[in-house]
């Protein structure tokens, strides 16, 4: 989950093994080393909490769409039937039943698409420059963890790094 952010100096620990980098990260964090990003080619189940993450926020976008989804698809037919009424055996021209298909369909058309429109703004997404300290691979069968600190703590990180299991360590200039 790498994010947009000013360029900084870090330092790259690669591991072969995702439970050894998970534990260098609790490690880290105990410490209160530094600012850190895990960097991963899978899914890495636990990683949320070593990086202390808050819930996303793109759940307030699908209610968002959905609320607007939902006015919107009532708003449409209940004002085509005030605007050309047609009364046709006596019925009501605003009716729960016929419309409520077109106001549901329209709520969770509204909510995926802000959804999507959410995930890609929060995501960061397109990226059309690769992140510094991105190696390849990343994107294959290594792990690793990313750490943002000044010039004078990086090599004092690079150690300990190595202390708890990267298998090599690269200086990342921001």
């Amino acid at each position: 989950m790498m994010r947009r952010r000013p360029s900084r100096p870090s330092v790259v620990g690669l591991f072969a093994r995702s439970d050894v980098l998970l534990e260098a990260a609790r490690v880290l964090r105990a410490e209160h080393a530094c600012e850190m990003e895990i960097l991963s080619p899978v899914p890495l189940h636990g990683a949320d909490e070593v990086l202390g993450s808050r819930p996303s926020p793109v759940r307030y976008y699908t209610l968002a769409g959905a609320l607007l989804g939902f006015a919107g698809g009532w708003a449409l037919t209940a004002g085509s039937a005030l605007h050309y009424p047609l009364i046709v055996g006596g019925k009501p021209l605003v009716s729960l039943t016929p419309f409520g298909v077109i106001v549901y369909v329209c709520t969770i058309l509204f909510g995926a698409l802000f959804t999507v429109a959410g995930l890609l703004l929060h995501a960061g997404l397109p990226r059309f420059r690769i992140a510094p300290g991105h190696d390849a691979r990343l994107t294959g069968n290594r792990f690793g963890v990313q750490l943002f600190a000044g010039r004078e703590r990086l090599e004092a990180l690079a150690d300990r790094l190595l202390e708890l299991g990267a298998e090599e360590v690269r200086y990342v200039e921001g």
